[in-house]
Parts: structure tokens; C-alpha cells; sequence
């Protein structure tokens, strides 16, 4: 990739984002509605401009990145996050302007609703966890099995799930979803029960259906919204015909990442989640294979050959992201200094363990988001689920988020771009 090639990429608040500017050679610019979003503080940025809140007001922030685009004249609009669900919605109005690589919007939908998932693996004859759908508070009378798994369509870093221990406690979850809100009075949730083994997750690229990369890790410690905080790279055999079983039946083009558990006695897999987007790849980097490189190339039409698998064994964590997961689960502030003196001086679990996110080597600006974070977990603990909360909710995507979207006129971005070359 020429370092010439311009890149906009769609928010700038998640480690996806954060780790994706390391994986980029390139020219590289963000839209996010923080004005103190954690990619703002890199070297490896142009400029970050601040936006609307997509899933808040759509149309405001297709309004903005429009314009943005026009101006910028890029050559890639790369999707690090949720926003991959607007911009596939658009995908052939923006695909006449940028370079761009997002699956058709049926196939997204399949794949980013947890309802629509788990019903696609049965269909497929892939492994998941017994399910079961619900809509009405009358139908939970029905789930006898505890505990398990109540989640919403549509939700990130594990907001809209919750583990239920009885059938009083799930009629108390469903009725706070739809006395916030959040559940809409005809959506799907699904009731999901426990899968065990491995935690696990692979990311790939396909190719209008190929596969064209794909990297298997395992988590080594379950931190915030079940993501992975030290991750090891593996090699699990099972997942390789199963993705390109899935890329092939969708059609698949752009980046998709899986979470499921792995037994290793066995071997087998039970698919969980999907996501449709790239996620955390700087451990895959560590591993050989640039899945942000493969992706921009894609975004560009180029033909890209099919990458090898990576090698096993690479272990990784995920910075300052450990800290916040340590205070939520209860430490205090010693327990969290003497965590971060161990992380900086590759101590204990961090030996022979890269950090993704705080890269001074690559990015000497990185420190600064870690250093804010940790300056204020050292000074109150308590901070921690708000500090976790405001960030997700910079590009999260809810189910009236998703039903907002999916109001909007399909001639609006054609109109925006239409408008934007009068001006």
C-alpha cells in the first residue's frame, strides 16, 4: 500500500480503531463525536474532526462524512466500528465516491443481529449454543433452562446482555429493556444458553465470498463486554471450512470477526457472536499477517491473493483497557498501581506479552490516553464503568439505533453527495 493512499476512517474512540492506525501505511484521518476520542492523541493522524453521533442522528453524520469526503478526496472510507451498518445500508452511494469494502446489506443484517446470527448457524449447520427467541414477556414462561444468556438484536461491548439465574430474574431483565427503551414492542431478544470451553475469536477479510485471511486467538482473561484482554494467538482447524462455508453462502465482502469456544480435547467450536468488522489486529500483525492492509487493498479493488495462516503462540494484551476491567471487577488503588508497575515493567503475566493498544515505539503519542486513564483509576476506581460507558456509547449501535437507520430514505446519500458538488 503507497503511503500516498489517503484513509478516512469512520470514529476514532475503540482499541479497534486505535490498533488499526498501527496497521496502516498511509495518510490516515478520523471522524468522531468526542473531541478527546483516544485516536486524537497519535502521531499517526492527519486530523481528527469531530461529528455527529451516528447511530443518535444518521442523517446528520452521513451529512458530515459526505462532505467530508468530498473535500478530503479519499481514497479508502474505512469502517473500525458499528458504522460499518450505515455505511452498508449506503454501500452502492458511497462505493461511486471511495474506495470501500462492506458486505451487501442483507447479508450485514444476518450477521449483526444476535438474533439473526444464531438463527443463520442452524440454518448453516454450524455449531451454537441452544437459543431460543422471545418477543413477548409471555413467551419467557416457556425458558425452564438456568442460567443462560439474555441479549438484545442489537448492542456493543456487552451492553444489551445479561447472565440470568431464574425466570423472576429474566421477566425483571426483559421488562428494564422495555421500560428503557431499548427493546422496541414487536423486537426479537434471544435467550441464549451457556456454551463452554475456550473463549476464543477469529478475524478475517473475505473477497466478494473468498476468504482471504483469517486469525485465530484465544482469551486469556475476560475483561470488558467479554473482550479479550491478553489474547494468544492459536490454531484451531475447525474454523477455517466453516468461514469460508459462511463467506461463500453470504457473499461476504470486507472484514468479519467471529467469538466462539474451543474445546481443545475435541477441537470443536461453538459459534457465539458474530461482528462485522475488523476488530483489535495488532496481535494478528505480531503474527504475520496485516489484516488493515488486506482490507484497504480490497477497499481499492485490487485482487488480493489468500494470506497464510498465523503462526500460534503470539501473546498480546490490551493495555490500559486491563486497568478498567481490574477496577470494574472491584481492585483498589493500590491493587491497580501495583497492576500498571507490572505492565510497564513486563512483569508476571506481562512477560513476553506485547501491549496493543500504548505503542510509544510506533506511536509516542499513545501514551497519553493510557496515562489519562490510569491517572484517573489511581484517583478514584469508581470512575471506571463511566469511563467504559461514555466511550462505547461513542459508537455503539442500539435497536433504535438501527431502526432510526434503517428509516432513512435510500436516495439520501446519492442526495448529500448531489448537493455537495453544487456547493
Amino acid at each position: 500500500m503507497s503511503s500516498r493512499t489517503t484513509i478516512l476512517l469512520t470514529e476514532g474512540s475503540s482499541s479497534s480503531a486505535r490498533q488499526t492506525l498501527y496497521n496502516l501505511d498511509a495518510t490516515v484521518d478520523i471522524v468522531d463525536p468526542s473531541p478527546l476520542c483516544q485516536c486524537r492523541f497519535s502521531s499517526r493522524i492527519r486530523k481528527c474532526y469531530r461529528c455527529p453521533h451516528y447511530s443518535r442522528d444518521p442523517a446528520a453524520y452521513l451529512r458530515f462524512l459526505v462532505k467530508r469526503i468530498q473535500e478530503g478526496k479519499y481514497d479508502v472510507l474505512l469502517p473500525t466500528h458499528e458504522q460499518v451498518y450505515l455505511l452498508s445500508y449506503f454501500r452502492e452511494s458511497f462505493e461511486r465516491h471511495v474506495g470501500l469494502a462492506v458486505p451487501e446489506f442483507d447479508a450485514l443484517q444476518r450477521m449483526q443481529s444476535k438474533v439473526e446470527f444464531s438463527r443463520l448457524m442452524t440454518e448453516l449447520g454450524l455449531p451454537t449454543p441452544r437459543f431460543q427467541v422471545v418477543s413477548h414477556e409471555a413467551d419467557l414462561d416457556s425458558i425452564s433452562e438456568y442460567p443462560c444468556y439474555l441479549k438484545l438484536a442489537h448492542g456493543t461491548g456487552g451492553l444489551g446482555v445479561e447472565r440470568i439465574e431464574s425466570l423472576e430474574q429474566l421477566k425483571h431483565a426483559f421488562a428494564k429493556f422495555k421500560r428503557l427503551g431499548v427493546v422496541p414492542d414487536d423486537a426479537e431478544v434471544i435467550v441464549q444458553q451457556p456454551a463452554y470451553g475456550t473463549p476464543s475469536v477469529v478475524q478475517s477479510v473475505f473477497q466478494h465470498g473468498r476468504l482471504i485471511a483469517a486469525h485465530c486467538s484465544e482469551n486469556r482473561l475476560v475483561g470488558l463486554g467479554g473482550g479479550q484482554m491478553f489474547r494468544e494467538s492459536a490454531k484451531h482447524d475447525a474454523v477455517w471450512p466453516d468461514l469460508q462455508h459462511l463467506g461463500e453462502k453470504l457473499r461476504w465482502h470486507g472484514p468479519l470477526f467471529l467469538e466462539y469456544f474451543y474445546h481443545p480435547e475435541s477441537g470443536q467450536v461453538q459459534y457465539f457472536e458474530a461482528n462485522p468488522r475488523i476488530g483489535e489486529t495488532v496481535n494478528a500483525r505480531l503474527c504475520g499477517v496485516n489484516l488493515c492492509d488486506l482490507l484497504v487493498k480490497i477497499s481499492l479493488g485490487e485482487q488480493v491473493a489468500t494470506a497464510l495462516p498465523t503462526r500460534p503462540g503470539v501473546q498480546s494484551h490490551n493495555g490500559f483497557q486491563v486497568l478498567l476491567a481490574k477496577a470494574i471487577g472491584g481492585a483498589n488503588r493500590r491493587e491497580l498501581f501495583a497492576e500498571a508497575w507490572r505492565m510497564m515493567r513486563h512483569a508476571g503475566a506481562y512477560k513476553g506479552c506485547e501491549n496493543e493498544t500504548t505503542r510509544p515505539s510506533e506511536d509516542l503519542w499513545s501514551v497519553i490516553p493510557a496515562t489519562a486513564v490510569a491517572l484517573q483509576l489511581f484517583v478514584r476506581p469508581q470512575l471506571a464503568p463511566r469511563i467504559v460507558e461514555s466511550t462505547i456509547a461513542n459508537y455503539s449501535l442500539t435497536e433504535k439505533g438501527a431502526r432510526l437507520l434503517e428509516s432513512l430514505p435510500k436516495d439520501l446519500v446519492d442526495q448529500c453527495f448531489i448537493e455537495g458538488g453544487k456547493g
